[in-house]
């Protein structure tokens, strides 16, 4: 299991790309669990499931396969 608390929230958006298909290659590839946090769109995208936690309340959103 890894945890990544935005782990491309200081990065260029190229960076930023490249370090999502790093991290979503290499869990895939040894069947790792990636419990990731993120206020950006485009970087959750890259995510199987998806929980969305505002005021103090959570939701698991569904995601279209």
């Amino acid at each position: 299991m890894l945890f990544a608390d935005e782990p491309t929230g200081a990065l260029d958006s190229y960076n930023g790309e490249r370090v999502m298909e790093l991290l979503t290659g290499a869990a895939r590839s040894t069947n790792a669990a990636v419990v990731l946090v993120t206020h950006e769109t485009r970087v959750a995208a890259y995510s199987d499931r998806e929980i969305v936690v505002r005021d103090g309340k959570s939701r698991d959103m569904e995601r279209a396969v």
